[in-house]
């Protein structure tokens, strides 16, 4: 009987190769438990292999042990980490497994409900598997807001600046233009504003600038855009509006502002506001012509005694609300 050759010098190699491999393995483990973003690694079958501290602090679905010991398919992290309806849920997973197969993913953001941002990026590995890493980029994304909005806003009231607010109105005007609907515009400011600054200072006066921002956006709907384009200069924008229906948002407001004055220091400021109020019309070729037209009107509202709204109509023609109280809301 033939007996069979072990080859015991290639067995031990194998073995020594296998325990040097896992030593490798374990070190590069234990050096990723110390990157500061989460990291998930899949197999080809998409199972968890190895996920980080760091995506656990992020994903509290599932523990680390948990992780290696089970080695849960990605979809099963998927429907843990993820709270929604049924249908909502089966769309979500579907979106995340398409994403995480494709080969030039592009890196995609997740909104968690504590309020943090998630950058998940996917490098594919050699063997089919996957490696995410998620970044938390929750200051970045609050810092862009931020200077998007400083961008945007006008930083004494908070309402749009004349810059944000010019890009939003050549929007709607082309839209209004295209489908032939009416848009309408109001120009206002306070009145004898230069006489609150002399007799009370500019802090008096920047506290009722931003007391009218405020009843102005008690005003406006939604769909509407207030901006502060001057010093006590304000505009609104009235998408679907015809002139009659602005006129009368109009005298709203100017009886808002003259019903509830200011406090400043505990003294109470009644003001008045005059406005220009105009709407779009075939024979004007852009925004412009529009808030040309409704500055006229504020022109004849403050010749006209102040306190008072003025409607603009392309003929020429100047329809006043002479007495205001006449209007009703």
């Amino acid at each position: 009987m033939v007996g069979k050759t072990i080859d015991t010098e290639g067995l031990l190699a194998s073995r020594s190769e296998l325990a040097r491999a896992r030593k490798e393995l374990g070190t590069l483990y234990a050096a990723l438990d110390n990157v500061q973003s989460g990291l998930l690694i899949l197999d080809g079958d998409l199972r968890a292999v190895y996920s980080n501290p760091a995506l656990h602090r992020m994903f509290k679905s599932y523990s680390p042990a948990e992780i290696r010991e089970r080695r849960p398919l990605y979809e099963e992290l998927l429907r843990a980490a993820y709270s929604a309806s049924a249908v909502e849920l089966e769309d979500y997973v579907a979106r995340r497994l398409a994403w995480v197969r494709s080969e030039n993913a592009a890196a995609t953001d997740l909104s968690m409900t504590n309020g943090t941002v998630l950058r998940c990026n996917l490098a594919p590995l050699p063997d089919g598997g996957r490696m995410l890493i998620y970044s938390d980029i929750t200051d970045i994304v609050r810092h862009a807001q931020e200077l998007q909005r400083m961008a945007t806003t006008d930083g004494m009231t908070g309402i749009y600046n004349r810059r944000h607010f010019l890009t939003l109105a050549e929007r709607e005007w082309e839209r209004a233009s295209r489908y032939q609907h009416p848009l309408s515009f109001l120009i206002f400011d306070i009145d004898y504003f230069k006489s609150i600054n002399d007799a009370y200072g500019h802090e008096a006066g920047d506290e009722v600038i931003t007391h009218l921002a405020n009843v102005a956006a008690a005003c406006k709907r939604g769909s509407d855009v207030l901006a502060r384009i001057g010093g006590e200069e304000f505009a609104l924008l009235l998408p679907e509006t015809t002139l009659d229906e602005a006129q009368i948002v109009a005298e709203r407001l100017r009886r808002d502002v003259a019903e509830h004055a200011a406090v400043v220091a505990a003294r109470e400021m009644p003001t008045t506001v005059s406005v220009g109020v105009a709407s779009r019309s075939p024979e004007m070729s852009g925004i412009a012509q529009l808030m040309s037209a409704a500055d006229k009107a504020l022109y004849e509202a403050k010749r006209g005694g102040r306190n008072r709204v003025v409607c603009f109509e392309a003929s020429g023609k100047r329809v006043t609300a002479a007495n205001p109280k006449d209007l009703v809301a």
